[in-house]
């Protein structure tokens, strides 16, 4: 056993690692890992696409219309009480109308209203989404041209899935690039929760938001621990392409792409953080990043969509809590961080919806036990980086609120801070990547099954619970679900999709276990420590 001292800045960091428990870090992104990674995700997406009615997730119906009517050339539309309003085909405006289920959990999703006899026809509709950035609408719009019927809507849903998973595809192969990477890459279990792949397979850029936020945090990451600046091209490829797409999502995005770009530099000393500025290459990425923040914040702003309830209250919607001070915001979502969890973990449907208890439980004991591990175990930068992005996780949707809730109510979601939460989980697990080296082979392989196959269960729980709460409401019975005439059932019934559903998630958690697997000469490598 080799035992390195390295020093960071003023700041001596002492780590047992072995000579070939692990290997440095890689200098080019794995194809086959992303490609592998991207078909699963993608069809995870697309299985919660179709196991999810139309209008099935939070303010869908608004995202859809917003979509179509943006790329037939209405990217704002006439401002309204109750949303912009603009023209789109029918069977797009039909999407306001079968809502039938929304905040009834007892209630399937079976609205009873036939699809338009015209499904084609310019119709008069609202999206209170009418002041948002076009950039995600424009991506997932486009098959509303093409197909003239509700099959547009889960077209566009599947757009939206490949392009979520595309991000969360590129974070994944940059994190198996990252020396130490095992833990880092186990995090995926636990950072890729049940509501993360339902967001992203429906209409709602908060999926995409918080994929490519991800994407840009770990390629930071690699930036950050490659000292040969060896894989600094593609891993700066990665940042800009994020940044691109992230910062134009939500109104809120460049917030949390300040923490996802800051926080890995805190790793990096002066000099090197110096070097690596002075490199084109990095020039270049700035330069051109800038140009989409640029873009961004003249839409914001020009727009005024984060503060247009507060500036014209007559033209926006209005939530509870208006009139209400700063500090009650702030202290509402501070105090409430784990209640808000729930929508990071599974709050489904327009958040009527929740993951069964058990599920909801297995992840808070997961997610706690490595935010805890982290802050007993790290010292130095590591330490300090990850305390960055634990307070601004606990404390930036806080000030959000306080700065919102006097003039537009309290709006604050769970689901809004799943940008950072990916990025707290993924980095948590990085940061400690060292320090797993300490852990015996055996002890390691214990964890990998153990969190492979209660993330696996977990999973599926959530999905079969879901959809049985679509197909026959919430007090429905599980025989009617799935032997008898189900009210509502998805496109093909719901034993497919909840066979299908199976096979990937198992699948999915299989390739992971066995990608992170410690091999036996790792085991030779540490035995004489664990003696």
């Amino acid at each position: 056993m080799t035992v390195l001292q390295r020093r960071a800045g003023g700041t001596d960091e002492t780590d047992l690692v072995t000579d070939r428990q692990e290997p440095a870090a890689r200098t080019r992104l794995p194809v086959r890992a992303f490609l592998v990674s991207w078909a699963l995700l993608s069809l995870l997406c697309i299985c919660w696409s179709f196991a999810t009615p139309i209008s099935g997730s939070p303010d869908e119906p608004a995202h859809i219309v917003r979509a179509a009517s943006v790329v037939r050339g209405e990217w704002v539309g006439t401002p309204s009480p109750v949303g912009n309003v603009v023209t789109v085909p029918a069977y797009i405006a039909r999407s306001q109308a079968v809502t039938c289920f929304a905040f009834h959990p007892a209630v399937d999703a079976d609205c009873g209203i036939q699809e338009p006899a015209d499904p084609d026809a310019d119709t008069r509709s609202t999206t209170s989404a009418g002041l948002y950035n076009p950039l995600y609408y424009l991506a997932v719009g486009w098959p509303t041209l093409v197909v003239h019927d509700t099959g547009g809507i889960y077209a566009m849903r599947a757009v939206s899935a490949l392009l979520t998973a595309l991000f969360l595809a590129l974070a994944f192969a940059v994190t198996t690039t990252l020396p130490h990477r095992r833990l880092a890459m186990l995090s995926y279990a636990l950072a890729i929760t049940p509501m993360m792949l339902f967001l992203g397979g429906t209409v709602n850029p908060n999926s995409l938001e918080a994929a490519a936020t991800l994407a840009v945090f770990v390629a930071m990451l690699a930036i950050a621990f490659d000292r040969t600046a060896a894989g600094l091209r593609s891993n700066l490829w990665v940042v800009g392409a994020g940044i691109a797409v992230a910062v134009n999502a939500r109104g809120l995005s460049p917030l949390w792409l300040v923490v996802a770009l800051g926080v890995p530099l805190v790793l990096i000393p002066g000099p090197r953080l110096l070097a690596l500025l002075r490199r084109p290459a990095t020039i270049v990425t700035m330069a051109v990043s800038a140009l989409f923040v640029i873009g961004a914040l003249a839409w914001t702003l020009g727009s005024n969509s984060l503060a247009n309830a507060i500036v014209k209250p007559d033209e926006a919607l209005q939530f509870p809590g208006v009139g209400a001070s700063p500090l009650t915001g702030f202290l509402r979502v501070l105090t409430g961080t784990v209640g808000y969890g729930q929508g990071l973990v599974g709050l489904f449907g327009w958040l009527d919806t929740p993951a069964p208890d058990v599920v909801v439980y297995l992840y808070g004991a997961g997610i706690a036990a490595l935010v805890v591990a982290a802050l007993l175990v790290l010292r130095g930068r590591r330490l300090l980086a990850f305390a960055i992005l634990l307070a601004a996780f606990l404390l930036l949707p806080a000030i959000v609120q306080a700065a919102y809730i006097h003039g537009g109510g309290l709006i604050w979601q769970g689901r809004y801070n799943l940008p950072l939460f990916l990025c707290l989980i993924v980095g948590a697990a990085a940061f400690l990547g060292p320090r797993v080296e300490l852990v015996a082979p055996t002890t390691m392989r214990r964890l990998i099954l153990l969190v492979s196959v209660l993330a696996v269960g977990a999973q599926w729980w959530a999905f079969e619970a879901t959809l049985r709460r679509y197909a026959v409401g919430g007090n429905g019975t599980l025989r009617l679900f799935l032997l008898g005439d189900a009210p509502w059932s998805p496109p093909g019934g719901n034993l497919l999709w909840l066979i299908l559903s199976a096979v990937l998630i198992a699948a999915s958690g299989v390739l992971l276990a066995v990608a992170t697997w410690p091999r036996r000469e790792a085991e030779v490598a540490v035995a004489p420590a664990v003696r």
